[in-house]
């Protein structure tokens, strides 16, 4: 009733740069691979996270968000 569209709206708005992931990534110097090795998916999982095709879950999106220091992701619950 209502709720998946105010919860994917929520949710879109929780995650400011989630499409910048690559250019953030890129702009640390840290190569797909070592940023996946760290977050504990594999480097094609987290291409398809960045290109969009896939949408990571709350605790993927924690570990991103400490290992490229973006504090708007490391607060979800």
């Amino acid at each position: 009733q209502g709720v998946s569209s105010a919860a994917s709206d929520v949710y879109k708005r929780q995650l400011p740069g989630l499409d910048q992931l690559r250019s953030l990534r890129e702009g640390k110097g840290i190569a797909i691979e070592a940023l996946a090795r760290k977050v504990g998916i594999s480097p094609s999982y987290l291409a398809l996270i960045e290109s969009g095709e896939r949408q990571p879950d709350a605790a993927i999106r924690r570990s991103l968000a400490w290992e490229l220091t973006v504090p708007g992701w490391r607060e979800q619950s």
